[in-house]
């Protein structure tokens, strides 16, 4: 079977939705499944709890001569999860240890040893991870932040271990140690709540709202209950109606945009941008969400057909984002076109951007201008609503 070309406008209109990887990042249940471990290092002490921990049976091939403090004190205190264990072969490894296994990992002491350990792993179909040598390295282990059911792990390919861990210890502070219980309230309602709440708009506001406060309150007695009512309410039958926000992109830097940007494009439904929006800025949307390359804004008119056809997705109930380059709250046509969907009963919200000293778009050509990062000028007259103002 052969893979169809892409047409020749296809890279310069749609642009990808996601970026290039170096590895594809997944996580793999391993409860109950054999693993092996060879070796008796440090190195290998923590992969072997790592998996375990994930409710592995580990087989560790080393003789107890060769076991580091490590590995003792692993094997003396257990796995953390209730279904791990440790099975421990007063032997080195060798080629017969790969049958049923899910991994394999070794840490050994040379490139010989790693190459032959590599070969039997891979002779025998099973992954492979020889520690500290990527070249006999099927798949990685990447830095860990831990509050299962939530795991975050990230990887630099193998490229700058320590920034992985700086990454991870900037992500900790971020993750509040309550989201873990969170986490496993979510888990006890999800079936209740797609049994009762429609798949789309109704489910989505549901966990939108959910998320909201597991990053600002304590999850205390009697919230499950709580829960279902706010679930309850929403199954409630009304009319669908969905929402129009109005987002500046800035000069074009993604991390120039607001916490209130980002949040709009990773609910939105639908995305309408043009040519100007970088895939960097386009990135940071909601995977699902439809993006539609639209022409820029015209101060000729067009804005009344344009509004139209956001109306027509917005009384169908969509989320619509209209990512705009420069800042809309200081644009004649964006208030122009906010006041028409006002006329048409259509709420209407704008996030401003990030605008340069002189109120110019970092598109014009004027290597001069100064970005002022946060600055976002009104009209002295607003009739719609501008977010966090």
């Amino acid at each position: 079977m052969h893979a169809l070309p892409p047409l020749p406008n296809d890279r310069a209109s749609k642009p990808q939705r996601v970026a290039a990887l170096a590895t594809l990042p997944l996580f793999w249940s391993l409860k109950g499944k054999r693993v092996v471990v060879a070796g008796g290092s440090d190195g290998a002490a923590w992969k072997a709890e790592l998996l375990a921990a994930c409710g592995a049976e580990v087989h560790v091939y080393a003789s107890h001569a060769d076991f580091g403090d490590g590995f003792l004190d692993l094997i003396a205190r257990g796995a953390a999860d209730e279904d791990g264990s440790f099975v421990h072969h007063d032997e080195s490894w060798h080629d017969g240890i790969f049958g049923n296994a899910a991994l394999a990992i070794a840490d050994c002491d040379g490139d010989r040893e790693a190459e032959a350990f590599f070969k039997a792993a891979c002779a025998a179909g099973v992954p492979v991870n020889v520690i500290d040598k990527p070249q006999f390295c099927q798949f990685q282990f990447g830095s860990i932040v831990n509050r299962s059911p939530v795991v975050v792990a990230i990887s630099t390919d193998g490229a700058a271990p320590i920034l992985a861990q700086a990454i991870r210890r900037r992500i900790e502070t971020l993750l509040p140690p309550t989201i873990k219980r969170w986490a496993g309230i979510a888990q006890a309602i999800r079936e209740r709540v797609n049994a009762r709440l429609q798949p789309g708009a109704q489910r989505r506001t549901f966990w939108e709202r959910f998320v909201d406060r597991a990053f600002i309150e304590t999850p205390e007695e009697g919230v499950e209950a709580r829960l279902m009512v706010e679930m309850d309410r929403l199954a409630t039958p009304r009319p669908a109606l969905g929402r129009v926000t109005i987002v500046g992109a800035g000069p074009g830097d993604a991390e120039l945009l607001t916490l209130k940007a980002v949040r709009a494009l990773q609910a939105a439904d639908v995305i309408l941008y043009d040519e100007r929006i970088s895939n960097d800025v386009l990135e940071l949307a909601r995977r699902e969400a439809k993006r539609i390359l639209v022409s820029q804004p015209s101060r000729d008119g067009g804005v009344q057909d344009g509004s139209a056809s956001i109306g027509a997705l917005v009384r169908a109930g969509k989320r619509v984002v209209r990512l705009e380059a420069g800042d809309p709250a200081t644009n004649a046509n964006t208030q122009q076109e906010a006041a028409w969907l006002g006329k048409l009963g259509i709420p209407v919200e704008i996030v401003p951007g990030v605008a340069d000293r002189r109120h110019r778009s970092a598109w014009e050509d004027d290597s001069k201008a100064v970005i002022i990062a946060g600055m976002a000028e009104q009209p002295n007259e607003q009739r719609h609503r501008v977010a966090g103002h």
